[in-house]
């Protein structure tokens, strides 16, 4: 396993002229993207040294700069931790304080959300001064060394840093190349935000390892990628859930044709089979869905030629995984994450007594290897002293064709003596306004054991989620109280 820049390297010398990145403001092949890491390169060296790994903060929108100076920090061997651009100045110190990076490029544009004593520097400051070449280069083996730092999603406990090493990014992409039937002629297509796992690894890293050529896009917009996608220049596209469904129901008057994208890929949370269902109703195409997560990497996905709603698919090969007696899942592969960023003990605490990584998810394995996820551990709920879990209630409530997306908590209830949780039902309909409390209520009734109807129903125009589709259930509880 190499080091990620040495990818682009290989990249360079086999395919020198083949188009690499394409954006909307500049095109760079392979030999120009190296060329341009290699002139940039020189300037992270002056600023970290090269006696040992630092950290490199970058606050840069999906675009060739970013890709350079990201590039450029791996290349002289430093480790990135990227931030994203929709972040404001509280979130930002909320970070910066629990991890003070030694380094920080970024651009006019976000440069007042920095405390001024961290003393960001801007890439337009940088780019285009001549440094003498980098000729010592911080390297250990690639399956130890770190690339990023991301923080997790924060939805059930205090975010963390991942730490993930330069093959971990690697791994995930050899792991999926055949299943997808991957190709060196594939074409991707990536508005997913740079700064997360999903746009690092299955786009950055992807492209440079494939030789494929990466049409880069600063941020999701429907009509954009639609237009995109029909166009013939595109054969795979990845995204979070919440992206299909905006796609989904964009202009729902106009006409896309799709046809010519081989693979479309759902990860990052959990695709509803409304959606899924939706997509391949609309434009005659069906979601490829796979599982996995910052600290595991990717673990399960269906294969090319057998897509099933609802269901993550089946293990990787390298990955081993089993359900515990809580009906956790545990894993271990080749895209297990380093640890906990400087965190040891958060990191034991995850580890089972034979290695394997407790997920916190809660699913199960089927005779036959295909894994269903119910919800995350924290989320497992009492209901007349049975335990139940929030995937399997949202699942059945699904079947209700007014129901567009749903989202199910459990709320502690301390008068029924720790037996029964009080269940929340927080619903979407496809059209608000035409869906009562009543209807959800009855639809239960109908349909559900007693241990899962709900106790009470939040209608809303449209659940909150992150960036990446996972429901944000701070906002929710905010709105169960309002």
């Amino acid at each position: 396993m190499q080091h990620i820049t040495d990818y682009l390297w290989q990249a360079a010398a086999d395919q020198p002229d083949k188009p690499a990145l394409i954006t909307d403001d500049r095109t760079l092949t392979f030999a120009q993207l190296k060329a341009e890491v290699e002139a940039f390169a020189p300037h992270i060296s002056a600023a970290l040294g090269t006696d040992e790994q630092k950290v490199m903060a970058l606050l840069l929108p999906n675009s060739w700069q970013f890709m350079v100076a990201y590039l450029a920090a791996l290349h002289v061997g430093h480790i990135v931790l990227p931030l994203d651009p929709s972040y404001k100045r509280l979130e930002i110190e909320g970070i910066t304080a629990q991890l003070v990076p030694d380094y920080i490029i970024t651009n006019e544009t976000y440069f007042a959300e920095f405390d001024p004593a961290h003393k960001p520097v801007l890439f337009a400051d940088l780019y285009g001064r001549d440094l003498p070449a980098v000729d010592t280069l911080i390297r250990q083996p690639a399956t130890e060394q770190p690339a990023t730092l991301l923080f997790t999603s924060g939805t059930t406990g205090k975010p963390k840093i991942t730490a993930y090493s330069h093959s971990n990014h690697v791994w995930n992409v050899q792991a999926v190349r055949d299943l997808w039937h991957w190709t060196v002629d594939d074409t991707l297509l990536i508005s997913l935000p740079l700064s997360h796992w999903h746009g690092l690894v299955m786009g950055i890293a992807a492209f440079l390892y494939m030789q494929n050529t990466l049409y880069l896009h600063e941020r999701f917009d429907p009509e954009k990628t639609l237009k995109e996608l029909e166009s013939g220049r595109i054969s795979m596209f990845q995204h979070v859930p919440i992206a299909y469904w905006k796609l989904l129901y964009h202009n729902p008057e106009g006409t896309y044709d799709l046809s010519k994208v081989r693979l479309f890929v759902s990860g990052s949370s959990f695709l509803p089979p409304a959606i899924w269902q939706g997509f391949h109703d609309r434009f005659g195409v069906e979601i490829l869905e796979r599982y996995g997560s910052s600290e595991t990497g990717l673990i399960a996905s269906n294969r090319f030629d057998e897509r099933v709603k609802g269901s993550v698919g089946y293990p990787l090969d390298g990955v081993t995984i089993r359900s515990e007696e809580d009906g956790q899942l545990a894993m271990k592969s080749g895209g297990l994450f380093l640890g906990y960023y400087q965190n040891p003990e958060a990191t034991a605490k995850n580890v089972a007594g034979d290695g394997l990584w407790l997920t916190g998810d809660i699913g199960d394995v089927a005779d036959n290897g295909r894994i269903i996820l119910k919800g995350r551990i924290q989320e497992k709920m009492k209901k007349l002293g049975l335990t139940i879990f929030p995937r399997d209630l949202e699942w059945a409530m699904l079947h209700d064709e007014a129901i567009e997306d749903i989202f199910v908590i459990g709320l502690q209830n301390q008068e029924q003596d720790g037996l029964s949780d009080t269940i929340v039902y927080f619903v979407q309909p496809f059209k608000f306004g035409e869906l009562d409390e009543a209807a959800v209520f009855d639809f239960a009734h109908k349909n559900l054991p007693a241990a899962w109807r709900p106790d009470k129903v939040v209608l809303l125009e449209e659940i909150p989620k992150t960036r990446s589709g996972k429901p944000r259930r701070a906002d929710l509880l905010a709105s169960l109280e309002s």
